[in-house]
C-alpha cells in the first residue's frame, strides 16, 4: 500500500508535468501567431503597393446580338476567322521552318563519338 505522502507526490508531479505541456504548447501557439503577424505585415505592404496601381480600363460591355445589326454581326464573325487562320498559318510557316531545319542535317558528314561506334560494335558481336 503506498502512503498518503506518495499519492500526493504522484499528483504533484503528475500536475506539473501537465502544466508543463501547456506551457510548451502555450508557447508553441504564440511563436506561431508571431509568425502570422509578421505575414500579415507583408501582405499589407504588398496590398499597399497594390492600391498604388491604376485600375485596369473597364471592359466593354457586350452587345446583344439580338439589337445589333446583321451586317456588323458577319463582318465580325469573318475578322474573327480571319484572325484565327493568321494563326494557324504562321504556326504551321513555324513548324515547317523546322522540320527544314531538322531535315537539312546531312547524317553521313556528322562525326559520332567513337564509343558510339564500340557499342555497336559489341552488340553486332564484332571486336
Amino acid at each position: 500500500m503506498i502512503p498518503w505522502w506518495g499519492w500526493l507526490l504522484i499528483w504533484l508531479v503528475l500536475v506539473l508535468a501537465l502544466v508543463a505541456m501547456l506551457a510548451v504548447f502555450a508557447l508553441r501557439l504564440f511563436r506561431k501567431f508571431l509568425g502570422l503577424l509578421d505575414d500579415l505585415a507583408d501582405l499589407t505592404d504588398e496590398t499597399g503597393i497594390l492600391a498604388e496601381v491604376e485600375p485596369a480600363p473597364p471592359s466593354p460591355t457586350a452587345v446583344l446580338a439580338v439589337l445589333a445589326d446583321v451586317r456588323d454581326i458577319r463582318d465580325r464573325e469573318k475578322a474573327r476567322l480571319a484572325h484565327r487562320q493568321q494563326r494557324r498559318d504562321a504556326r504551321r510557316e513555324r513548324r515547317m521552318s523546322r522540320a527544314f531545319v531538322i531535315g537539312s542535317v546531312d547524317v553521313t558528314r556528322t562525326e559520332w563519338p567513337a564509343d558510339w561506334y564500340a557499342r555497336r560494335r559489341a552488340r553486332l558481336g564484332k571486336p
